[in-house]
């Protein structure tokens, strides 16, 4: 096995270890156990568990920022898109928890792994840009594309979070959240 092969099968074992057993069941040892390596095989490829979760978190954004470009192919208008965009990222929070817990609620040193903040900017970037579509299209100067966009963040994540706390009362009206979604984009972009 070449080094790229051992390093995207030590990927793999990860991503399959988190989605089967959490987080907290990563260790170096177990991942190359998995993965049928030496004790030490895995460090020369990650230095440290921290550093192989960066790794995982990379990919984890690059999934989300592919649904998201995913969604381009099918025309819509800029708010209704913008309705699409927020309920696939709900629906990538719900379907990957742990991944969304380690990308969004973990505090990541940026020094040490510089390529997550580069990647969760690209991501954010490209939210700010449907935005800024859909506030043109709606004529509102009420906020600008990267307060928008920060509004559509703190509304998405608080949701999540509800969401994935097992908050979805009928009563508190949290049972759906694509509906939620829907009036929250009519709110911003009257």
């Amino acid at each position: 096995m070449n080094n790229e092969t051992t390093k995207q099968n030590l990927l793999r074992v990860t991503r399959n270890l988190i989605d089967n057993s959490g987080i907290e069941a990563v260790s170096m040892r177990e991942v190359g156990r998995r993965a049928d390596l030496s004790r030490t095989a895995s460090y020369r490829h990650f230095k440290s568990k921290q550093s192989l979760l960066a790794e995982i978190v990379v990919e984890d954004f690059h999934i989300l920022s592919s649904m998201m470009l995913e969604l381009e192919n099918i025309p819509t208008q800029p708010k209704q898109f913008l309705v699409k965009v927020l309920n696939s990222y709900h629906r990538f929070a719900m379907e990957n928890p742990e991944h969304y817990q380690l990308m969004f609620n973990t505090k990541w040193d940026t020094e040490k792994f510089p390529e997550i903040e580069t990647v969760a900017l690209l991501v954010f970037q490209k939210t700010t840009e449907y935005v800024d579509k859909a506030l043109k299209a709606s004529d509102s100067t009420f906020h600008t594309s990267t307060e928008a966009t920060a509004i559509l963040y703190a509304f998405i994540h608080g949701l999540v979070e509800l969401n994935l706390v097992g908050h979805k009362e009928i009563a508190k009206g949290l049972d759906n959240p694509g509906l939620l979604i829907a009036k929250f984009i009519d709110s911003i972009f009257q």
